[in-house]
């Protein structure tokens, strides 16, 4: 099987730079860190960079340093925004353990500090299989050891699946997908049923570890979780206008920063699979509020397969999607639930009997005969795309918002702006998609999206804005925005975006 070079694209950004908290930057070491590599090698290749060198050299805890009088830090295996990761020996007991540092000046924050705690509570809850172990916590604020607060965990050999789908060979094949995402759905499964939802899912947060001779996919990295911690009882780590996680693998109400449940970690899940399926995530390669908005509105594209691959089993494709549901409500109801159905979709025998009846199985008569009869509703037909009529209502000042160049491209596609003044207005036309042109004010467009509320609660409108950030966004779609989308519009992204608008109203 060849593997082309989309095939092997890593999902996209770097270790921690694709890690968004949209409300400043907030960067945070990876769990890929805690891999030792056969040889020792590996281990540099998961480094991050760093944002103040010289902030960093003189703030590390250093090798050869023992942290609370237990650990030797032995060799450095990887650095980031919030601290470092060691590999380490008990000095007592002469076993390897990897710690997880933070820079002091990082644990003097109390939102970073209680973020780490977190991370090694959540984890410290977990004993399974599937999930990376925590082994002890030091300098709390009675021993802080200079300022050290560090996190102690299982050492494990191996790598990140980041990278191993960056590495430059073939993608998975069918049964290591199935291998590896069995195992993630496992450890998610495992942090759901102790009350824990993840909130970062996502490659680089999944480790192959080589254990007792099989290689085991673990989950890491739970400085993002969400649980109920009676010994945590600060302000929560995410406020309301702040969006916490990483674009390509945020789930529509995460994107909306909105309350997320373990669904959220299944629509991340998705987004995994589709990467093992096709190297990359459904949504990638655009700035994150594109994504996020992707995540909210957009239909997930087909997979796009290297050539030569064998095909995706069409169960597998269907529990692809179903995790992919913009609807929580829609998606499997638990990890266990998705973990049977990835079984089913490997069995051939489970695929006999949920898919139609192969040729093989019908009567030899004409062709018309074996063709299923289809409702005629359901027939598809090779026609022109109907003239489309679409108000517009403008905000933004003449030459400052939509382009001639755009509403031009969209007549030529079939799709005819007919401006109007207002809601009442639209309302007695009786269009019932509307584009509203906001130019940067999104407050006169959400008065306008309530007031079609009220005027025309059937009519359905996509905002066209400038400077869009997600609190923005999340105030258009909540006054009513059935998409959005950013400056410069292209006609085609703007015609997509009102034919899925379309196709949502009937």
């Amino acid at each position: 099987m060849s593997g082309g070079d989309g095939a092997r694209r890593p999902p996209d950004g770097g270790e921690d730079a694709d890690r968004t908290v949209l409300k400043g930057a907030h960067t945070r070491l990876p769990g890929t860190a805690l891999v030792r590599a056969p040889g020792g090698g590996a281990a540099a290749a998961e480094t991050l960079p760093s944002d103040e060198p010289g902030a960093r050299s003189s703030s590390r805890a250093g090798v050869g340093r023992v942290l609370g009088g237990k650990y030797n830090l032995v060799r450095l295996l990887g650095a980031g925004g919030m601290g470092e990761v060691y590999e380490a020996e008990h000095v007592l007991l002469g076993v390897p353990v990897a710690v997880k540092t933070m820079h002091p000046y990082i644990a003097s924050l109390p939102e970073s500090r209680r973020r780490f705690l977190r991370e090694a509570r959540a984890a410290s809850r977990l004993v399974h299989r599937n999930v990376v172990k925590v082994l002890d916590l030091g300098g709390d604020e009675e021993d802080d050891d200079d300022g050290v607060i560090y996190l102690v965990m299982e050492l494990l050999k191996g790598q990140s699946l980041a990278a191993r789908l960056r590495a430059p060979r073939e993608l998975p094949d069918l049964a290591e997908v199935a291998s590896i995402f069995a195992d993630i759905l496992d450890g998610v499964g495992a942090a759901h049923a102790c009350g824990i939802v993840h909130r970062d899912l996502k490659p680089e947060n999944v480790l192959l570890a080589e254990q007792d001779g099989q290689r085991v996919a673990k989950v890491v990295d739970f400085g993002l979780a969400h649980l109920d911690d009676p010994l945590d009882a600060g302000p929560t780590l995410t406020s309301k206008d702040m969006i916490a996680g990483t674009p390509e693998y945020m789930s529509p109400e995460q994107c909306r920063s909105l309350a997320v449940g373990p669904s959220s970690d299944l629509y991340a899940c998705g987004c995994i699979l589709t990467v093992l399926l096709q190297g990359k995530p459904p949504f990638s390669g655009l700035p994150a509020i594109e994504l996020m908005a992707m995540h909210m509105f957009s239909i997930p594209p087909p997979l796009v397969r290297p050539p030569g691959a064998p095909p995706v089993p069409p169960l597998l494709e269907r529990l692809r999607l179903d995790l992919l549901a913009k609807l929580p409500e829609r998606r499997p109801e638990s990890a266990a639930a998705a973990r049977s159905r990835l079984d089913e979709a490997m069995s051939r025998e489970a695929e006999a009997r949920r898919l139609p009846g192969r040729k093989g199985d019908v009567p030899v008569e004409g062709r018309g005969e074996r063709a299923p009869a289809w409702p005629e509703s359901e027939t598809a037909r090779q026609e022109p795309a109907p003239e489309q009529a679409v108000a517009l209502l403008r905000i933004a000042p003449a030459g400052q918002g939509l382009s001639e160049a755009c509403e031009i491209g969209l007549d030529a596609q079939g799709i005819h702006l007919a401006e109007v003044p207002d809601a009442a207005a639209l309302a007695e036309s009786g269009l019932g998609v509307a584009v509203i042109d906001a130019g940067t004010d999104v407050d006169a467009a959400c008065a306008l999206l309530e007031a079609l509320g009220r005027a025309a609660p059937g009519v359905r409108a996509v905002v066209c804005a400038a400077g869009l950030s997600s609190e923005r966004m999340n105030a258009l779609v909540a006054a009513g925005a059935a998409d959005v989308a950013r400056y410069p519009v292209a006609p085609d992204v703007l015609s997509r975006k009102i034919a899925r608008v379309v196709r949502r109203g009937r």
